[in-house]
């Protein structure tokens, strides 16, 4: 569902770091300022650096009015307790009794490792984003979850809050109070766009104990310890700086005499880890070896059959093996798409839809997705090939990754290209990421001997963690890498015809499966990826000043963009799967090359008119008045994206310029306005 606005207080001063006085912003977010944003604002906003309270509130809870959006904070941190063993990847805080959780430490909390447990747990966050403390050591984070309607309960607004809290354990405890306020942060690292269901996530929350919840408290003293009175009352520890606190968990295993018999063992076997036991009763007599991790979870995914691995003769209807469940609220099921097999609990209580891996690892409670793998490896006789090329290509691609974010090298030796994908570098890493688990054992390289590979759009958006409806925005970041010279996509002429053949059984299968025409795979995308070192740093460096020269924004990314400033080799190279278009002329087919269309020249064509006119009338146009001008013929949209994509081209076949209107410039053209706008001008003779 669209939710086109959220109430919620926003700070009007931007912060390039943690605020030191925490006093001033809270005196700067009174509720009286708070105001209705769109999901695109709020996230701008903290981009910016200003702080959001994500509910309609004041400064304390007895002001709380409603609310639609809450949030989540993971620093990976906690108290120093004695069973806490100080080394390389778990440190003290200085001068406090914590310890920092780095990457390393099993307890570390990577925002890929959360972003795969919500999807396992069905509770996508809309969007995550790195707050200001960050650091590739130690990632602190939040989660931003938003409603399809607006809470105006206090007590209901609360359990959420704290059903949340619960569900992606080990947060920071201060969450729990509803007029908390979050500081902004520096990249959105996750943007699921997705939408919690109102009724759902009450629902789900409505186990919460409402005791110790005031209807509208003056003071919030906390959690107290409580009982959980499901199952064997067992409790799930949360940390608030440190300081341990209880609050009841949702669910839990039931009893297996509320199970069938034939998967009593199973299932238990699965829980105690009992690795022996299952590799007897399912394990393969001869081991298969697959050649990348992806064909791996591909085949466990499809080939290993959900029903009767946990031992069920009618998986259709089943009672849920997650909550006590006393009638069959679960089925297991094959999707129609690529035939993986599905848990899925219907119960408005439970509600869980896991894949093999997701019901092995809540059932095992393994805390890492390898730790899983190697499990499930053990019981069916499985293993990954791995060649001596393929482990030099992983750490080739693992150092790609090191560069990216390193002290030193990349941001140092090609600063303006980090300027241009600062807020998108994030998804580089996930395509590299991408890249190592299709890394073959055999030396499948392109010209330049970098290691070639290839997905599909919705493969993409689901390692991405994003809706495949948004498809287009990860071609346009696709572009923009490429563009940089930090992936390259590749011509299917310079494909290996053994990846050609590859590719081409991965698309039969899908749309054998698949019974929608709409839903049809047509081609999968090859790419490789260069090595990012003092040797290529120049060339991508380049491209960085050539970005900025042209006025590139990605508002306006697409092949006609680089086409119309830079020529057909440049928009060939970004976009080589639409080099060619067929043209029939007197009744015959011709190849020829792709240019722009009739349209895109005609609202090109008005857009200089519409310049001209304004330099005419007062010496300069803006991009604002080009839009206010062609308002009646076009879309505001429209204009603005056919202005990114065809400036360059306009202001060197117009003699025109684009300068920042400085105060000098202001007062010569009379500009009244603040700030400093970019203004078109003609050129001096």
């Amino acid at each position: 569902m669209l939710v086109e606005k959220v109430k919620c207080v926003i700070d009007k001063v931007k912060c390039t770091s943690k605020p030191t006085n925490g006093g001033a912003v809270t005196n700067r977010m009174p509720i009286d300022i708070a105001n209705e944003y769109s999901i695109d604002e709020i996230k701008q906003s903290i981009l910016d650096g200003k702080t959001v309270r994500p509910s309609y509130c004041g400064t304390t809870e007895d002001t709380w009015q409603s609310q639609q959006m809450f949030m989540i904070d993971i620093d990976n941190e906690a108290k120093l307790t004695k069973d806490i063993v100080l080394g390389n990847y778990i440190k003290k805080v200085e001068g406090k009794d914590k310890v920092r959780f780095l990457v390393g430490s099993e307890q570390h909390r990577s925002y890929d490792n959360i972003i795969e447990h919500c999807k396992n747990i069905n509770l996508t966050p809309s969007f995550i984003y790195t707050s200001f403390n960050h650091k590739d050591e130690q990632h602190k984070y939040r989660l931003v979850f938003i409603l399809d309607e607006v809470i105006t309960d206090f007590k209901i607004a609360k359990k959420i809050q704290l059903y949340l809290m619960e569900c992606i354990g080990n947060v920071d405890m201060q969450c729990k109070n509803i007029n908390r306020y979050y500081y902004a942060g520096k990249n959105i690292v996750f943007d699921s766009e997705n939408i919690l269901n109102f009724n759902n996530i009450i629902e789900l929350s409505k186990d919460i104990n409402p005791g110790f919840i005031p209807a509208k408290p003056k003071k919030d003293k906390g959690l107290e310890k409580k009982k959980d009175r499901i199952g064997d009352e067992r409790k799930r520890v949360l940390y608030n700086n440190g300081i341990e606190e209880q609050i009841p968990i949702l669910s839990s295993t039931p009893k297996l005499t509320s199970l069938e018999s034939a998967n009593k063992d199973t299932i238990n076997a699965i829980t105690i880890r009992d690795t022996k036991y299952l590799k007897a009763k399912y394990g393969n007599n001869e081991k298969i070896t697959f050649e990348t991790k992806q064909e791996f979870i591909n085949y466990i995914r499809v080939n290993i059959n959900l029903g009767e691995l946990l031992g069920f003769s009618c998986p259709k209807s089943i009672k849920c093996i997650f909550h006590n469940d006393r009638n069959n609220s679960a089925s297991i099921f094959q999707l129609q798409d690529d035939g993986a097999w599905i848990y899925k609990c219907h119960s408005s209580s439970c509600g869980v839809t896991y894949n093999i891996i997701g019901v092995i690892e809540r059932l095992a409670g393994f805390k890492s997705r390898p730790n899983t793998y190697k499990f499930i490896k053990e019981i069916f006789n499985l293993a990954i090939a791995e060649t001596e090329w393929q482990k030099a290509q992983k750490e080739i691609l693992q150092e790609n990754i090191d560069m990216l974010y390193g002290d030193i090298n990349f941001e140092s030796n090609c600063p303006q290209t980090n300027k241009n994908i600062s807020k998108i570098k994030h998804y580089l890493e996930r395509f590299i990421n991408i890249a190592m688990k299709n890394v073959y054992n055999e030396e499948l390289t392109d010209e330049k001997g970098q290691v070639v590979f290839f997905a599909s759009a919705d493969y993409i958006c689901k390692e991405m963690g994003i809706s495949s409806n948004s498809i287009n925005k990860i071609y346009q970041k696709i572009a923009v890498f490429a563009y940089h010279k930090l992936l390259n996509k590749l011509d299917n002429d310079n494909i290996p015809e053994r990846l050609k053949k590859k590719a081409q059984a991965i698309i039969i299968n899908y749309n054998q499966n698949n019974s929608t025409d709409n839903n049809k795979l047509r081609h999968v995308n090859f790419f490789s990826i260069p090595l990012y070192n003092v040797n290529n740093f120049p060339e991508i460096e380049q491209r960085g000043k050539q970005w900025k020269d042209n006025y590139y924004t990605m508002k306006g990314v697409s092949r006609e963009m680089f086409y119309r400033a830079e020529g057909l080799e440049i928009a060939n190279e970004i976009y080589p799967q639409y080099k060619k278009v067929t043209e029939t002329i007197d009744g015959k087919k011709n190849i020829i090359d792709r240019t722009t269309t009739k349209s895109s020249d005609e609202r090109t064509n008005n857009i200089v008119i519409a310049i001209n006119e304004l330099i005419e009338e007062h010496g300069y146009a803006t991009e604002k008045e080009i839009v206010q001008k062609l308002r009646f013929k076009y879309r505001y949209k429209t204009t603005e994206v056919q202005i990114k994509k065809s400036l360059k081209e306009i202001l060197d076949a117009y003699d025109l310029q684009r300068i920042r209107a400085k105060k000098e410039i202001k007062d010569k053209y009379g500009i009244d306005s603040e700030g400093y706008p970019s203004i078109i001008i003609k050129k001096a003779s």
